[in-house]
């Protein structure tokens, strides 16, 4: 018998050691496990309740939202099945009132559920042939969905509130796939207990249901069902209409039961930590008592051939087998010799280099050149106004300085990144030679021009829009005198107005401009833009207007573009004359909308329209020969785009009448008075995203369907969209709005130097007898029974006034204030009120 080795005895400390290193990860992996468990259990613990809970209301919100989806998909599936009848495609069009009505009764019987159903009858172009006396649209709302079923658009249900109760209308047009334009519309209407009843087939017990719809950052609820009981978990749900918006409420009871559900939870974790320690105990067992047999194999004498219960631990042994057989065979050990230090070892050497690159040579940038520049020895300061540039044609804006101005344009265009630049001209005699030196100036900046011709100022904003240029310059005097003329300028979607204007001469004295060579094109935008109008309005009823264009440039468009709504159009001094040989193109005032007055009252028309010198103004006459200043207009209009947005800004300028604020307000509107000015009204509009603005001048602003600059022409033809739609008596449709005495502008003369400084004295110095003073542009006073405004002209040598007051007696009384503060500061004033 052998004797054992001594040194080679199982050493129990080293096995213990090596089964430590390998059962450590697992050790390590479970407390790991076990202290996220515990991290979870005892810290995130209301997080994953409260994740559970959540989860399950998303849940009851989705089905929630699912079932209203599945029962407009039905309502629509079934109106549409009507809307596609042939026949009642033919009686449409035939205008066969017996099929018609035939109709409307399978409508009843199809919709028994329905509150109101209606078959709208629409003429040629999508416009709607009301019998009023079936009161056939009930709002403004219904009357968006005709407008956009009349160019055959579907629509999605909309809601609405009448009479305190809320309504939803599913509509239909009624065309065959070849037509543009539909020949009738159907709506059916239900009130919202209908989606109440839907909303209730949940069991109240789970929680609250509620249906909201979105009108500008508002919700408004429509239908609402259930117990609410804890709204810090709410969640909300979007249904198939874009507006409509499910939010649910989970009750106590629920969230009491997904608690509880969540307990599960931890009782799975606990025992999962307590799983895993049981595992590993008996792993560690295993391998203690595996290992050791082998380790008895490995400290022998001979390592014989095994199979070891740790496989892992053969190719050891083998190579413990081949050291114990090279150490046997392995002669005397010598020095290896040293290395020769001058020759690099293999790892030192270093790599080749790759050849270095010669750069190539830029090629040098392409200019093209410029005409020579020659910059006016004169630039009139007093041209350079605050929202736009005006003067007198021949004496002031000379070839050279209109040739400057387009240079400086082109450059401050360029510096916005802007490329091309729309250019229009009004109708003065003076426009197309004005026109060619700021094209030529635009041009040697090397901005490319797209000339659309002699057009109203509108169409040219309307072009910056249509052509992706989002530049545009306008030559027009607008309402000035013949002799007159003027620039508006648009850069970068921006009307230019106050230090942008002055930067512009600050360019040409200092001669920062640019110089280039740009391309010059023509464009129509005549066609595009009526065809947006007649897309966008709907005229319920044709009405009978007269349009006065003053022999200003809007006289080119306005009587074909209404022509094409649908209205009768009797046109007055629309041949564009620069002399303006009726009456000057003015219609705030009130002299030159007699002639108009007189041909209303004889063609007995609905409705007169008055357009300024450029069209980007309006005024109305009713069918009595009232003139509605266009404060009055602009609370009718308020009315109609608050009604179908809620919380919607509404702007006016400091010259509108204070009832505007409260009428604004009781429609759930926001009031905002500003300056003065249609470039500094589309900055504010701009600034708040208000949807509508207006001028006491006829500067209307839309932005709900429109492009939010301001436009005469389309802010007539939504004016006559309402008057259509409810009732075309103007009178009628104003009376119901506060009025109190008010007066038109009243203009005293002075200079263009003594305006500013008349209205900076007046500020400085002052005695009102403590009425609210408001400096936002010149003098506006605040008293309790009425207000009274002076400020300076931008556009003529004249200081501006306008009173309000709730009696005759407070009116003498503002004036007479506003009278001694003026001649104490310039008694050579004629102060003629």
């Amino acid at each position: 018998m052998a004797k054992k080795t001594p040194g080679k005895k199982h050493n129990s400390k080293s096995s213990n050691s090596m089964l430590s290193s390998m059962l450590t990860p697992i050790v390590i992996g479970a407390l790991v496990i076990s202290c996220c468990f515990g991290y979870l259990g005892l810290i995130e613990r209301n997080t994953i309740n409260t994740t559970s809970i959540t989860i399950q209301a998303q849940s009851l919100a989705d089905s929630q939202v699912a079932l209203i989806d599945q029962a407009l998909a039905q309502l629509k599936q079934r109106l549409s099945t009507i809307a596609l009848s042939r026949e009642l495609l033919g009686a449409l069009q035939t205008q066969d009132q017996t099929v018609i009505d035939r109709y409307r009764q399978e409508l009843t019987r199809a919709f028994p559920e329905a509150d109101n159903v209606r078959i709208i009858v629409l003429g040629p172009l999508g416009i709607a042939s009301l019998n009023k006396q079936r009161g056939e649209l009930r709002n403004n709302i219904e009357l968006d969905l005709v407008r956009h079923l009349s160019s055959g658009k579907n629509v999605e249900p909309e809601a609405y509130k009448l009479n305190d109760q809320w309504f939803f209308t599913v509509a239909e047009p009624v065309k065959s796939d070849d037509q543009k334009y539909a020949n009738g519309a159907l709506l059916v209407t239900l009130s919202g207990k209908y989606l109440t009843e839907l909303l209730s087939r949940l069991d109240n017990s789970q929680g609250t249901t509620t249906l909201f719809q979105q009108f500008s950052n508002q919700r408004h609820l429509i239908a609402s069902t259930g117990n609410n009981n804890a709204k810090e978990f709410s969640v909300t749900a979007d249904t198939s209409v874009s507006l409509w918006q499910v939010s649910f409420t989970p009750s106590n009871e629920l969230i009491a039961r997904s608690s509880q559900s969540a307990m599960l939870i931890w009782v799975l974790l606990a025992a999962s930590a307590l799983t895993l320690f049981a595992i590993a105990g008996v792993i560690y067992t295993s391998l203690q008592r595996r290992l050791n047999s082998d380790i008895d194999l490995l400290m022998a004498d001979k390592i014989r051939p095994h199979v070891f219960a740790i496989p892992s631990l053969e190719p050891l042994a083998q190579h413990i087998k081949n050291l114990h057989t090279q150490n046997a065979q392995k002669p005397a050990a010598t020095k290896p010799a040293e290395p020769d230090k001058d020759t690099p070892s293999q790892t030192a050497a270093q790599a080749p280099r790759k050849p270095v690159e010669t750069p190539k040579e830029k090629k040098p940038t392409q200019t093209t050149s410029a005409p020579d520049i020659t910059l006016p020895n004169e630039l009139p300061e007093t041209i350079f106004r605050a929202y736009d540039i005006r003067g007198i044609a021949k004496q002031q804006l000379t070839n050279d300085v209109v040739f400057a101005i387009g240079l400086a344009i082109g450059s401050e265009a360029l510096d916005r990144g802007q490329q091309s630049i729309v250019v229009a001209a009004d109708g003065r005699h003076s426009s197309p030679q004005i026109r060619g030196a700021i094209v030529k100036g635009l041009l040697a900046s090397g901005r490319d021009v797209i000339d659309i011709g002699t057009t109203p100022t509108p169409l040219m904003y309307f072009a910056t829009h249509q052509l992706g240029t989002q530049s545009g310059v306008m030559i027009t005097g607008s309402h000035n005198p013949a002799d007159y003329n003027g620039i508006k300028v648009v850069i970068g979607g921006r009307a230019l107005a106050g230090a942008a204007i002055q930067s512009l001469r600050d360019r040409i004295i200092n001669k920062q401009l640019s110089t280039g060579q740009g391309e010059y094109r023509t464009q129509d935008i005549e066609d595009p833009y009526i065809d947006y109008i007649i897309n966008d309005v709907a005229i319920a009823q044709p009405l009978k207007i007269v349009i006065d264009a003053g022999n200003g440039v809007a006289g080119s468009i306005a009587p074909r573009l209404f022509e094409e709504l649908g209205c009768e159009v009797v046109p007055l001094y629309c041949d564009v004359d620069g002399d303006f040989p009726n009456h000057h193109p003015d219609p705030s005032v009130q002299a030159n909308l007699q002639d108009l007055i007189r041909t209303v009252q004889e063609q007995e028309a609905d409705l007169g329209i008055a357009f300024d010198g450029d069209g980007d103004r309006v005024a109305a006459v009713s069918a009595s020969g009232a003139i509605i200043p266009a404060d009055r207009l602009l609370m009718l209009l308020a009315q109609d785009v608050v009604s179908r947005n809620p919380g919607a800004d509404v702007i006016f300028d400091v010259k509108c009448t204070r009832n505007l604020n409260t009428l604004i307000s009781n429609y759930g509107g926001r009031p905002i008075m500003w300056k003065s000015g249609h470039s500094f009204m589309k900055e504010k509009m701009a600034e708040t995203g208000a949807l509508l603005g207006g001028e006491f001048s006829g500067h209307i602003f839309f932005k709900e369907r429109w492009f939010g600059f301001d436009d005469g022409m389309y802010a007539a033809a939504r004016l006559i969209e309402i008057l259509s739609t409810t009732d075309p008596d103007l009178d009628a449709q104003v009376a119901v709005f506060p009025e109190s005495i008010s007066t038109p502008e009243i203009s005293v003369a002075t200079t263009d130097e003594q305006k500013f400084v008349i209205i900076e004295q007046l500020i400085q110095n002052n005695d009102f007898e403590g009425g609210k003073i408001t400096t936002l542009d010149g003098v506006r006073v605040d008293f309790p029974d009425g207000w009274g405004l002076v400020r300076a002209s931008n556009t003529t040598p004249t200081l501006v006034l306008r009173f309000e007051a709730d009696t005759q007696q407070a009116m003498e009384h503002i004036q007479g204030l506003f009278k001694t503060q003026l001649v104490n500061i310039d008694n050579s004033l004629d102060i003629n009120f």
